[in-house]
C-alpha cells in the first residue's frame, strides 16, 4: 500500500547564494514491496507490448525489437527499485518571496525547480532524516 507524507525542503537559489533560504512542503509516496512489484510488472508489460508492436514495423524491427526489450527490464527493476516518488509541492521563492509549484519528480535529497512568477533557478534540499527505515 502506498503511504503518503509530507516532507519539508528548504528552498535556495542556485544564483543568489546570498538569499536566505525559505520553506517548501512536497508530499511524497512511499511504496511498500508489493506495490513496488505491480509498478514494475506493469511496466515491463507495457514495454514487451511495445516491443511486440515493434516486430511488425518493416527493417526497424532489427534494431527496435532488441532495444525495447532490453529496455523494458531496465525500467521494470528501475521502477523495483524506486521507493519514493515525490507528488509535487509548495514553496516559497527566495528571491520575490511568491508562492510556487514544485514538479512532481523521483524523490532525491536534492531537486531542482524554478519559480513561476521570477523564473529564479532554485534548489530544494531535504533533512535526511525525512527518509523512511530501509526494509
Amino acid at each position: 500500500m502506498a503511504t503518503r507524507s509530507e516532507a519539508t525542503m528548504t528552498i535556495h537559489s542556485r544564483d543568489n547564494r546570498e538569499l536566505p533560504p525559505t520553506q517548501g512542503k512536497i508530499i511524497r509516496v512511499i511504496w511498500d514491496k508489493a506495490e513496488r512489484t505491480r509498478n514494475a510488472l506493469r511496466t515491463l508489460g507495457t514495454w514487451l507490448t511495445f516491443t511486440f508492436a515493434a516486430v511488425f514495423i518493416p527493417i526497424l524491427h532489427w534494431v527496435l525489437v532488441p532495444t525495447l526489450f532490453v529496455a523494458s527490464f531496465v525500467l521494470a527493476l528501475d521502477k523495483l527499485n524506486e521507493t519514493m516518488r515525490s507528488e509535487g509541492g509548495t514553496g516559497e521563492c527566495p528571491k520575490c518571496h511568491q508562492t510556487f509549484k514544485v514538479q512532481a519528480s523521483k524523490w532525491a535529497t536534492r531537486v531542482t525547480n524554478n519559480c513561476d512568477h521570477c523564473h529564479e533557478d532554485l534548489e530544494l534540499t531535504s533533512n535526511y532524516s525525512d527518509y523512511p527505515a530501509s526494509e
